[in-house]
């Protein structure tokens, strides 16, 4: 495998790296992968908002954060 990380298909829980497709059972994964890039350019641009001091765009894209995954 990679060096890319790894996450679980939410239709069979098979082990792989993010794509378009699962590679067990061909589930469509576009939309997956389109939150993780979304979640990875959200916590890139809240660690900059933070570096530069801008508390309330580093709280709004924590917000969004949130909303896109509760649990991280």
């Amino acid at each position: 495998m990679s060096a890319e990380p790894t996450f679980r298909c939410p239709v069979c829980r098979a082990a792989q790296t993010l794509g378009d497709t699962c590679r067990r059972c061909q589930a469509d994964l576009r939309l997956v992968a389109r939150v993780h890039r979304r979640l990875e350019y959200l916590q890139r641009l809240r660690a900059e908002a933070l570096a530069s001091g801008d508390a309330k765009r580093e709280q709004d894209l924590a917000t969004e954060l949130h909303w896109l995954a509760p649990c991280r």
